[in-house]
């Protein structure tokens, strides 16, 4: 158990480990006492997590597969931190569904139709 990355004194951070990859283990200090009951885990939640984080590792596996530039790797990573309809189409940038960012990934290549959308993306860029 670690404390929480959040902050919260009432969480805890808990730590998976997959024991496939674990070559030896040594005991450091043998207990005699009932360890507590663990708290209960939202299952359907740590899921959805799990396939978020899978989600956003295999769209960076694939910028980088496409010989993006890290540039437009970094710009894909910023946008996304603040909107989640973000996506990959080959090498330009695709915000949701109506802004195209194109290599170089500059200002002047933003593509789209004129309202709030490419106006917020390009102050994004």
């Amino acid at each position: 158990e670690c404390p929480s990355s959040s902050g919260k004194p009432n969480h805890a951070d808990i730590l998976l480990v997959n024991l496939q990859y674990v070559s030896e283990v040594e005991i450091i200090n043998d207990r005699t006492e009932t360890p507590p009951p663990l708290a209960s885990l939202n299952v359907s939640k740590l899921a959805n997590k799990a396939r978020t984080e899978k989600e956003e590792k295999m769209s960076q596996a694939y910028a980088i597969s496409a010989g993006v530039s890290l540039e437009g790797q970094q710009l894909f990573q910023t946008i996304h931190k603040t909107i989640k309809d973000c996506k990959w189409q080959e090498k330009n940038i695709v915000v949701m569904e109506e802004v195209v960012i194109a290599p170089p990934y500059q200002v002047e290549n933003c593509k789209g139709k004129e309202g709030s959308a490419l106006s917020h993306v390009r102050k994004i860029v």
